[in-house]
């Protein structure tokens, strides 16, 4: 081999080793986005890896789900037993209540109000009854007060001659129809009625002179006294007059005429007491109380 032809196969060959320096530079850099798989990180390694705690964690999820459902199960059957206790409960305590406050209470009360009232009552009614027994009769009796002068009505009964004054004067009625009644005295004709208004008709007469059997013509009018019931039964009416006070003789002690209050001293006539007179009436007594 000629000397020229090494030196070209020398250059040949050093060439080719500079083109394959020059390429080996160029071929790492295509694949450069490599480094995603490297082969350092090997993925392919974790999920060997990886995959066997997922797997116990799954063992583990399996048994702890059926130890909750024990623990569930055990739940649902302590609720149950707690649920009969609170209805049982109430239903004992029900029971207890019902027939606790049958026994102690009522005996104890029922006999305290026979024995300790009663004669509490009893001595307040006889404090109250006898007060008023006290009360009953008047101390003294006081005559009428007509002031300096009064007007008075006069009437006759039988020829007897009667005066009482306006201020004691209940009104005046003509006589009409009388009821009579059984069981009451000689002096009381019964019952008129007049406007619905029932009034007690006295026999005046048999009143004033009890026990005389007088022949006396019947009775036209009837004078009322004051606002009560009861009216005197008379023949005539003589008119009303102002008198004064010294016109008529006072009576200043009760005496056994209490429904007399004076004399008229100039028509020597009777000047009555109507609520001396009245009282009397409803005792049902005639002028001499009997």
């Amino acid at each position: 081999m000629s000397d020229t032809t090494q030196v070209r196969a020398m250059d040949d060959y050093f060439h080719s080793l500079l083109l394959d320096e020059a390429l080996l530079p160029d071929l790492p850099e295509e694949p450069e986005p490599a480094p995603v798989v490297r082969l350092l990180r090997q993925p392919q390694v974790q999920p060997e890896v990886v995959v066997q705690p997922y797997l116990e964690a799954d063992e583990r999820l399996e048994q702890l789900s059926e130890l909750l459902a024990q623990v569930g199960q055990v739940q649902f059957e302590m609720d149950a037993l707690s649920h009969e206790e609170v209805i049982s409960e109430p239903l004992q305590i029900e029971a207890e209540d019902a027939l606790l406050p049958v026994e102690p209470v009522w005996p104890e009360e029922m006999p305290a109000p026979a024995v300790a009232e009663p004669s509490a009552l009893v001595m307040t009614e006889t404090a109250v009854e006898l007060a008023p027994q006290a009360e009953v009769a008047p101390s003294t009796w006081e005559n009428i007060d007509t002031g300096k002068e009064f007007q008075a009505l006069f009437f006759e009964v039988a020829g007897v001659t009667f005066a009482v004054p306006l201020t004691e004067l209940g009104g005046i009625h003509q006589l009409g129809e009388v009821s009579s009644l059984f069981g009451q005295p000689d002096w009381y004709r019964g019952i008129m009625t007049s406007r619905e208004q029932k009034m007690n008709v006295v026999d005046t007469a048999q009143w004033v002179m009890p026990g005389q059997h007088l022949d006396i013509a019947d009775y036209k009018y009837l004078i009322m006294l004051g606002e009560s019931p009861w009216g005197l039964a008379c023949h005539h009416l003589k008119g009303t007059e102002l008198l004064h006070r010294d016109q008529v003789k006072w009576r200043h002690q009760e005496g056994k005429r209490p429904w007399l209050a004076g004399m008229v001293k100039e028509k020597m006539c009777a000047l009555l007491h109507v609520r001396e007179l009245l009282l009397l009436l409803e005792r049902g007594v005639n002028i001499e109380g009997r």
